[in-house]
């Protein structure tokens, strides 16, 4: 990646790490309530399931540094309108503009990068890019978390901290504009709609057809529910056996898990690009499967961790799982994807990811609510075993149809 690239990257990722250790808290200072707190959060969340497949196709059919310029100055607007923001309409619609930047930057840049790097190298080495692109989010993730947590800290009224967001905006803008190159699309002979006819067919059918897409379409429901479980339920969890004197420590255990990403990531590099292991794609899928079920496990024990020092070293093991699983998934999934359905299929899986959230969201809801907390790293973890284990089956039973 270049330099300028690195950058762009890192500091999307550093905004987006901001906000996340006090977004409760922002919006709770800018006219939500407890009561409605969770209403603001679906807000945001329903936008992007809106219009995340949308958004890719519209990067599909009409650029995507189009799109990502589009989606940073939705979330410029988001910004503005929440630092000023008092009371409900203002904060809701703040949230939805929130969502659409979400949305319409989820896939685009990053599907321009995997195309120029696949010109470049002739479509080699796409592990190394993967993983380049893992550990920079990772990083300026981790990165943004802290500085966020000390803001947030220092000014209570978080004017400060959305002030930066702002200023970050507008620097990932001129990064955009300035460094972002993308090759002139050929001229389509055809009306919009018969494009937006076309891609759509092509999708379908690279969803019926190609055994690769589906099946890791399918798994990022799977490992999202996981996923959710764990960012949704680890801080109550750990927070039953912390000592009060040790409330500081959230916002290290959030770095632990990007640091445990970046680890996985180029762990799995080392190994994908090792000359001693020759990884054909039968293998590449092997250890995939491997890694996936390990990660259903490690988050099952996490869940029954009650020594901190045991919870920790689980915390980073679940993501250094995740990170590992996601280099070889990526690189899987883009080597059977073709360019001109690149975005809109990057929509499709981040949709299958965030669908499984939402399914964590519900059940885990009914299970706190009938049994207890203990049960949702239980019987969660459990559905994702038998739900992966069916995937995995489908999948071998469809090769030895072929």
């Amino acid at each position: 990646m270049k330099r300028s690239h690195i950058l762009l990257f890192g500091a999307d990722a550093f905004g987006t790490g901001l906000l996340t250790p006090v977004l409760s808290l922002v919006l709770l200072n800018h006219g939500a309530v407890m009561e409605n707190l969770s209403l603001f959060i679906g807000i945001f969340a329903i936008m992007v399931v809106v219009l995340e497949l949308p958004s890719g196709i519209l990067a599909d059919l009409i650029g995507r540094k189009r799109i990502f310029l589009i989606s940073v100055c939705f979330t410029m607007a988001q910004y503005a309108l929440l630092l000023f923001s008092s009371h409900f309409l203002m904060l809701a619609t703040a949230c939805a503009l929130r969502g659409i930047g979400r949305a319409f930057s989820s896939g685009s840049i990053e599907a321009l990068e995997i195309e120029n790097y696949l010109r470049e190298q002739d479509g080699r080495n796409l592990e190394k890019l993967s993983s380049s692109m893992a550990v920079t989010e990772s990083i300026g993730m981790a990165l943004g978390s802290i500085i966020g947590g000390v803001l947030g800290f220092l000014d209570s009224s978080y004017s400060l901290l959305i002030i930066l967001a702002f200023a970050l905006q507008v620097l990932i803008l001129f990064l955009a504009v300035c460094f972002v190159k993308e090759p002139a699309r050929e001229r389509n002979p055809f009306s919009p709609a018969r494009q937006l006819k076309e891609l759509l067919r092509g999708l379908y059918h690279s969803l019926r057809h190609s055994l690769s897409v589906i099946t890791i379409v399918l798994m990022s429901a799977s490992y999202g529910m996981l996923l959710c479980t764990v960012e949704v339920y680890w801080q109550p969890t750990l927070k039953t056996f912390l000592p009060e004197q040790l409330g500081w420590i959230f916002g290290v255990v959030t770095c632990l898990g990007y640091l445990g990403v970046t680890i996985g990531s180029k762990a799995a590099e080392a190994v994908m690009q090792s000359q001693k292991t020759v990884l054909t794609p039968e293998k590449s899928w092997r250890i995939y499967w491997i890694l996936r079920f390990f990660f259903v496990l490690s988050v099952a024990v996490l869940g029954f961790a009650r020594r901190i020092w045991l919870f920790l070293a689980l915390f980073v093991l679940v993501y250094v799982v995740l990170g590992a699983g996601n280099l070889i998934e990526n690189t899987l999934f883009h080597k059977a994807v073709s360019s001109g359905q690149r975005a809109s299929m990057m929509s499709v899986l981040s949709l299958s990811l965030r669908a499984g959230g939402l399914g964590t969201s519900v059940l885990g809801s009914l299970i706190v609510s009938s049994l207890s907390l203990s049960f949702v790293w239980l019987l969660l973890p459990l559905f994702s075993a038998v739900v992966t284990g069916c995937i995995m089956a489908f999948h071998y039973r469809a090769r030895l149809d072929c």
